[in-house]
């Protein structure tokens, strides 16, 4: 899971695994930031709600009114929950001659790595942050059909689509919910701003973020996106506006310019996660989605919708696992007949967004 050939043996820097720093580890917010975790859930099991009535009161009639049945209304989804799994085997010979050799075990017991300097300090720590970004990437990313770039689809050359076809995340939902109604989408002219190359209009990264940052365009998108909602979002407590890194910095760059010194107050509510607040909402700034963009939906000209932004409750997007806990257990063993360690986890994990109408998608 390391490449240890990234560093010299005995060239006096590192001598022990307690020395090496991990430069730039993002430390993930937590996913139930966004939305609501449900566990225990099962493969076509129904989410449902009551919706409404209908419209009551009529001109009155006099005696013998006329009697109409009671019809209330509801929405129902069901739950398609898809497999994941985190296979891995460990081999301390893959150590040896590494830095990682002066943290192993001796003699007989070499082969073990449990317990030892390089399972605490180094594995388990980075384990736990892969699993962590597994799951925005599966929530947030997640796409049944996804294919890499040569084959039409938007996943960068090089990424495997096998990342991504457990179920479809949020983002791929939400694309389905303005499908069918567009004016539930603020469109973000910028992301498919466009710059002369080689005597052709080509959407490029340098289009893209000028595109943003023009004056005044990160204030109309954000107005715009707050006045298409629909008002029934901020009647619950935890609507906010959810935002990539790239559409805050934009927006606090307009209020600057608009306003002199006059500035969005913001606080780091986490590493990773920006909360500030505009037109009297809160606004959180994930960083997670806009490197995430850039790691997996990238063509090698422009990013695929770089500048997003959602008005919803997280109590309206829903992620679902058939486990009793949101993160599976994880099964840590030693074959003593091949010498190797092993870690296994497995689950099934599925997305929903609750009611369609309550959320406004700025992409």
């Amino acid at each position: 899971m390391i490449n240890w050939n990234q560093f010299t043996v005995d060239n006096g820097a590192i001598t022990d695994l307690r020395e090496l720093l991990f430069l730039t580890v993002y430390d993930d917010p937590d996913i139930d930031l966004t939305v609501t975790t449900k566990t225990g859930v099962t493969n076509g099991q129904k989410l449902g709600y009551i919706n409404d009535l209908g419209d009551v009161g009529e001109k009155g009639g006099g005696c013998d009114p006329t009697y109409t049945s009671v019809n209330i209304t509801g929405i129902q989804k069901e739950w398609e929950l898809g497999g994941w799994e985190i296979p891995k085997e460990i081999c301390y010979e893959d150590l040896e001659n590494t830095i990682a050799e002066s943290s192993l075990n001796t003699g007989t017991d070499i082969a073990y790595l449990q317990d030892t300097p390089y399972w605490d300090i180094v594995l388990m720590p980075l384990l736990e942050k892969a699993i962590r970004e597994m799951f925005w990437r599966i929530v947030w990313f997640g796409d049944k059909d996804a294919k890499n770039i040569a084959d039409g689809g938007i996943l960068k050359a090089g990424i495997k689509p096998s990342l991504f076809t457990m179920c479809d995340g949020l983002w791929k939902r939400l694309q389905a919910i303005i499908a069918a109604n567009p004016k539930q989408q603020t469109k973000i002219a910028a992301n498919t701003a466009t710059e002369t190359v080689s005597s052709t209009d080509t959407v490029t990264y340098a289009a893209q973020k000028n595109g943003l940052l023009m004056p005044g365009t990160a204030i109309k998108i954000f107005d715009t996106l707050l006045s298409d909602a629909d008002s029934r979002i901020f009647d619950d407590s935890k609507a906010a506006i959810f935002c990539t890194t790239s559409m805050f910095k934009a927006l606090r760059t307009d209020i600057v310019e608009r306003y002199g010194k006059t500035t969005m107050p913001f606080e780091n509510v986490g590493a990773g996660i920006t909360l500030s607040e505009y037109d009297g909402r809160p606004i959180y700034a994930i960083d997670i989605w806009d490197r995430m963009i850039a790691k997996y939906e990238d063509n090698g000209t422009a990013l695929n919708c770089p500048h997003r932004a959602i008005v919803c409750s997280p109590e309206n997007l829903f992620v679902g696992t058939n486990d009793k806990d949101k993160i599976a257990n994880l099964s840590i063993s030693f074959n003593d007949k091949d010498r190797k360690n092993y870690i296994y986890a497995s689950s099934k994990i599925g997305t929903l967004v609750g009611e369609d109408a309550l959320v406004q998608v700025a992409i």
